[in-house]
């Protein structure tokens, strides 16, 4: 197997037109290398969290998916079974391309199919999941294009909210916009503790591609910091679907019986 990085030196002096395929080798190859450490001491699920069932059976809130940089719908395969185990059956991917599309353009599409997704359900909210690039693009919907006011929950998974060193090497625009130096980034206010919205921002002190710092927004408050998993790995980890789970849950318990947080 190539490394990651002499895949990433092909690239520079490749083609135009193999360029974009070798970085994405690259890329496959990072995750694969990360998920084969996590299989190698892979912790047991949390106390609890297998055969668990939480009150929300028959939730019709929609819940909008955004997968990663390069990443294909099926990545959320894991976490997809587990919410219609549990009542959330109102699930959808959203599609674009993430070799040619930058962050607020997909984020644009992001609030056309919201919209789309409450229409459909007949629901006033929904909750939105993003896995790496795609929880940026999360962030920007809610904070810069006005989602907050449909938004629910805004959960993201190794996203790199302060910036990946391992952007430098991608392709397209929102590539670019992850880097650490993305003025991107630096534009988004800080994420609101306070605010209608409830965040959750989830990340994996394995993630060698997406640091936890990162992928917490530096500590931020309503961060949790898992064991379990790469960057990759993340998503098939009990640890996740157990965080996702409850987070939902609480919050549509909230939703549905208000008068228990006046109590």
């Amino acid at each position: 197997m190539r490394l990651p990085g002499e895949l990433l030196r092909a690239a520079a002096s490749a083609p135009a037109e193999t360029a974009a395929a070798t970085v994405a080798t690259a890329f496959r190859t990072t995750l694969k290398l990360t998920s084969a450490q996590r299989l190698r001491s892979r912790p047991a699920p949390e106390p609890g969290s297998q055969g668990r069932t939480w009150p929300t059976a028959g939730s019709k809130t929609p819940i909008v998916f955004v997968s990663g940089y390069l990443s294909p719908s099926g990545c959320w395969g894991s976490l997809f079974r587990q919410l219609h185990q549990n009542g959330f059956r109102n699930t959808t991917c959203l599609q674009y391309s993430s070799l040619r599309t930058g962050i607020p353009e997909i984020a644009d599409v992001l609030v056309d199919e919201t919209s789309a997704a409450m229409r459909r359900s007949g629901t006033d909210g929904v909750h939105l999941i993003g896995y790496s690039l795609g929880g940026l693009v999360v962030r920007y919907a809610v904070q810069q294009l006005g989602l907050d006011t449909d938004t629910v929950t805004a959960t993201t998974i190794a996203t790199p909210h302060r910036g990946a060193r391992l952007a430098y090497a991608g392709l397209g625009p929102a590539a670019r916009q992850m880097r650490t130096s993305s003025s991107l980034l630096d534009d988004l206010p800080e994420i609101s503790s306070s605010g209608r919205v409830r965040w959750s921002l989830v990340g994996s002190t394995s993630d060698r591609v997406v640091p936890i710092s990162s992928a917490t927004a530096g500590g931020h408050a309503d961060a949790v910091s898992l064991s379990a998993g790469g960057h990759l790995g993340i998503l098939d980890s009990p640890q996740l679907a157990h965080t996702v789970m409850s987070h939902l849950g609480s919050c549509e318990t909230e939703r549905r019986h208000p008068e228990k947080l006046a109590s």
